[in-house]
């Protein structure tokens, strides 16, 4: 699916809404394979502007299991394979109403989760740094409106601030996941 041109609207409060309705119907299929379903990235932080697009993790505890029902994903909800980043599979889909969806299936053992988790707690403690974050995403889309690839790139730097603020700050906490020591 394509995402360009980038476009950066300002907040909807029925993101959190939209995420959780499809939280529950993706939960049908994958909660025997999974320990949390998450929504994560921009629209997941209250008063950040962000691409209209919902980011759901699912933390994928039986990876053959659940890669052998992703034609349920498919046939069922109408996820397309996008990608596979790693040893996890990133899956889109676009629902009747023009709301795209992308959905991260990611393995219990690679910490890229809990670092996305921790990422939109620190956004969702630190307004100063969210709204610092809005101003990036947008001179980025405005500088890389048909380009996915240098839009992100473009934030690279500084969402790796921010996770390493996240990391050194004690008072950010990531429900269900253990600080490490």
């Amino acid at each position: 699916m394509d995402e360009t041109p980038i476009t950066i609207a300002e907040y909807n409060p029925e993101w959190p809404d939209i995420f959780e309705r499809e939280r529950q119907r993706l939960a049908s299929v994958l909660d025997e394979y999974t320990a949390r379903i998450e929504h994560i990235g921009s629209t997941s932080v209250p008063g950040l502007a962000a691409k209209p697009i919902i980011d759901i993790t699912a933390v994928v505890t039986d990876i053959d299991g659940c890669w052998g029902d992703l034609d349920k994903l498919s046939a069922v909800f109408g996820y397309e394979l996008s990608s596979i980043p790693s040893d996890w599979l990133f899956v889109q889909r676009t629902d009747e109403s023009g709301q795209l969806y992308n959905l991260h299936l990611i393995s219990a053992a690679d910490d890229q989760w809990k670092q996305d988790l921790l990422f939109r707690e620190y956004l969702r403690t630190y307004p100063d740094v969210r709204d610092e974050y809005a101003s990036v995403k947008r001179s980025a889309a405005e500088s890389n409106p048909n380009d996915i690839t240098a839009y992100t790139h473009s934030k690279n730097e500084f969402c790796q601030s921010v996770l390493e603020r996240a990391r050194a700050d004690d008072t950010i906490e990531v429900p269900g996941v253990i600080p490490e020591v």
